[in-house]
């Protein structure tokens, strides 16, 4: 395990030093930019393209940092001799005066342009592609992307049913396949009264750019919720989720509330009371590769029977629902 260990540490080093010294073809082009000089031939293109292709599907290794061994990514720097780091380990590294590889004594690393400019051109396909995605991060882009890759999959919420999917594959499924009530579409931030039935409930909630709400995030999305809703023995229990997946910078918010004013049965102009019943709850991300967690687990917002109207209590409860996304960058 040692052997294979220091095997795989000294072809990343070698690799490394071979596209960063200043002897290599990677320097040379880089002297070659900085002049102003003639640009690459369309053979030494092709060849550059299908080296990058080989490294990329074959020893990723060579795009890592030596010291951290995350991907490599602009800035970069290297030691007189070629071995290259990412910003934050040179700034670790700085102080010791010397590298991390071949111990030679330096004053600082210096910025590897050529490195930076290959990494650049590594494109890699989303591994969502099949679920629609067309996009090509750059390589040490890629787990960022998948992150908040909209074309992620989910499973479906239903009992022992296997069917995973993008959003939009999910919001066919829902009807085609278990007949469930068509998707409400919503704009966040709006509140809107929503008539739920008894089970799943999908509301497709619409994010865009708006600068009178700052918490927003930057760019549109749309934000796929479950409601459930569930008879107790006291009155109607509601939860909320949220099928995709958690966005580090993001917050999701649904305000629920449900109100009634009663009036005396023989004289509809007689004022009895009135109530008002509204809760804000932290929606949980989720994929549902675990199958929908227990109601008593989650945050419940319960109406009882006594507050519900006559028709909510057969033809399905009807609140009032308000999504918000809030910023945390």
């Amino acid at each position: 395990m040692r052997l294979a260990s220091s095997m795989k540490r000294a072809k990343r080093e070698k690799a490394a030093k071979e596209a960063a010294s200043p002897g290599s073809a990677g320097a040379n082009k880089k002297e070659m930019g900085s002049s102003g000089s003639r640009p690459a031939s369309a053979a030494a293109a092709a060849a550059g393209a299908e080296a990058v292709a080989y490294v990329a599907a074959e020893d990723a290794d060579a795009l890592e940092c030596g010291v951290c061994f995350h991907p490599l990514k602009p800035p970069i720097f290297q030691c007189d001799e070629g071995h290259v780091v990412c910003s934050l380990c040179r700034d670790k590294l700085t102080p010791a005066g010397k590298c991390h590889v071949c111990g030679i004594a330096t004053r600082d690393y210096h910025r590897c342009h050529a490195m930076e400019r290959l990494l650049e051109s590594i494109r890699v396909s989303c591994p969502n592609a099949a679920y629609g995605c067309g996009a090509r991060p750059a390589y040490y882009d890629q787990h960022d992307h998948c992150q908040t890759c909209p074309h992620a999959p989910c499973h479906c919420p239903g009992k022992d049913c296997n069917f995973l999917g993008s959003t939009e594959a999910l919001l066919d499924h829902f009807t085609s396949a278990h007949g469930w009530p068509s998707t409400t579409k919503i704009s966040a931030f709006e509140t809107c009264c929503i008539c739920l039935r008894d089970g799943f409930n999908f509301i497709l909630a619409d994010c865009t750019e708006d600068d009178d709400h700052l918490t927003t995030s930057s760019s549109s999305r749309r934000y796929l919720f479950l409601l459930n809703v569930t008879r107790q023995s006291l009155g109607c229990s509601i939860t909320v989720h949220f099928i995709g997946h958690e966005s580090p910078s993001e917050a999701l918010r649904c305000v629920l509330g449900y109100s009634r004013v009663l009036y005396d049965p023989r004289d509809r102009h007689k004022f009895l009371g009135s109530h008002s019943l509204q809760s804000e709850i932290n929606v949980e991300c989720m994929d549902l590769s675990n199958g929908l967690p227990n109601p008593e687990d989650c945050f419940q917002f319960v109406v009882p029977d006594s507050v519900l109207r006559k028709k909510d209590k057969k033809d399905g409860i009807h609140a009032e629902v308000r999504i918000g996304i809030i910023n945390l960058e």
